[in-house]
């Protein structure tokens, strides 16, 4: 079984490969036309990705940051 590692301040989480993977955080707005969320963006730092997201918040685009803490393929 894989564990990951849940302390917001390490960057990289286990998986079954060698060095692990890089932490995964995204941005996504809000597509009113579709009614759906959309990805912009793509970090390895939560603080990068909120920084995009305040400066998307800034233009009136509704955004928010996901931050996945566990390989998506080895769920």
């Amino acid at each position: 079984m894989n564990q990951s590692i849940h302390r917001a301040t390490e960057k990289w989480i286990s998986v079954s490969a060698p060095g692990g993977m890089a932490r995964q955080v995204f941005v996504d707005v809000f597509d009113a036309t579709e009614h759906a969320w959309k990805r912009v963006g793509t970090f390895t730092d939560r603080a990068a990705a909120e920084k995009e997201m305040t400066a998307l918040k800034i233009k009136g685009t509704l955004s928010r940051v996901i931050q996945q803490s566990f390989c998506p393929t080895g769920r």
